[in-house]
């Protein structure tokens, strides 16, 4: 699986990162996560977590994208439930 936002490998930890509230998986990598981690509540399997999700000082991973992108897309994955929810 691929970060939604920036297309970046997801581990497993990253790839069953699921919302609190909404059990929608999130699909984000660390980098992209990074922003929004406090206003998002999640469900985390930490038994998956490796070294690598711990390592947070990656020069490489600067994505160069901004909160307002994360926002967008929380966004666009809200509308998306929503109106499948009033299809049915």
């Amino acid at each position: 699986m691929h970060c939604v936002n920036c297309d970046r490998l997801l581990s497993d930890f990253e790839a069953t990162r699921k919302h609190a509230i909404t059990f929608q998986f999130l699909d984000l990598c660390k980098v992209c996560f990074e922003d929004v981690k406090t206003i998002i509540p999640t469900i985390d399997r930490r038994e998956l977590m490796t070294e690598q999700d711990l390592d947070t000082d990656d020069d490489d991973m600067d994505t160069g994208d901004s909160l307002e992108d994360i926002d967008d897309l929380i966004i666009l994955c809200s509308t998306e439930k929503y109106s499948r929810d009033l299809d049915d």
